[in-house]
């Protein structure tokens, strides 16, 4: 299971509970903030992060690619 996937299993849970509102704000929050450090963490490790999908680079003219 992915890392979204799993966040959304999570997530969806904590929505059908009877978890106040709050709470699952906060939630949301710690696991974006840790999902963050993760990324910057593996950043400075030197791994390459590889998205699927097109270059969000500019080419000359100024459109994107």
């Amino acid at each position: 299971m992915s890392y979204i996937e799993q966040f959304e299993a999570e997530l969806t849970n904590k929505l059908n509970s009877t978890e106040d509102k709050a709470a699952i704000i906060r939630w949301i929050s710690e696991k974006v903030l840790e999902s963050y450090k993760n990324g910057i963490t593996a950043g400075q490790k030197g791994a390459r992060v590889i998205r699927k999908g097109e270059s969000h680079r500019r080419e000359e003219s100024g459109i994107a690619k």
